[in-house]
């Protein structure tokens, strides 16, 4: 899994520009790598090596000044700690979701089994208390899903019905 591509447009200019930067700040550091390996100790070696370091510190210079453009968008604290932990942030994203959306099942779950309760309770305390049957009918249709919209239209648009004087 990948980190997808940013369309194109003037919003996130400096998001694709800083994005680039350090991706060529990744490739220089590779190519500085392989220089100190391949590094013979002669004089060539050690220029070309003293030149990709000022390349590198110039690619940094670029990169920081960049900073105050970004400062509209802001990043989550917990994607900042998995990169300095030299974890993937999509790994970051993947688990925000899976976790939101075990979240959301239980939460289906509770609803459902309060629906459940709800049918039931009704049910039995209309067998007890007959008279009650009109209150309980009435309780069961306003805190159904279906009962809340056809009851919001009739409230005149307020929580408590009343309308506003």
């Amino acid at each position: 899994m990948t980190t997808g591509t940013l369309t194109s447009t003037p919003n996130n200019e400096p998001l694709i520009k800083s994005a680039e930067n350090v991706s060529n700040l990744i490739e220089s550091f590779i190519e500085l790598g392989v220089l100190v390996h391949d590094n013979q100790g002669t004089p060539q070696s050690n220029q070309a090596t003293a030149n990709k370091l000022n390349q590198l510190i110039n690619q940094l210079k670029e990169t920081s000044s960049e900073n105050e453009q970004l400062k509209d968008y802001p990043i989550p604290i917990d994607v900042i700690s998995y990169i300095e932990d030299g974890r993937n942030p999509d790994i970051y994203t993947r688990e925000f979701i899976e976790v939101n959306a075990k979240n959301n099942a239980r939460l289906k779950g509770k609803m459902n089994g309060f629906k459940t309760l709800r049918d039931v309770f009704g049910e039995k305390l209309k067998l007890e208390f007959p008279d009650l049957e009109k209150s309980v009918d009435d309780i069961v249709k306003r805190t159904s899903i279906e009962g809340q919209a056809t009851h919001s239209n009739n409230n005149n648009g307020l929580a408590n019905g009343n309308s506003e004087s």
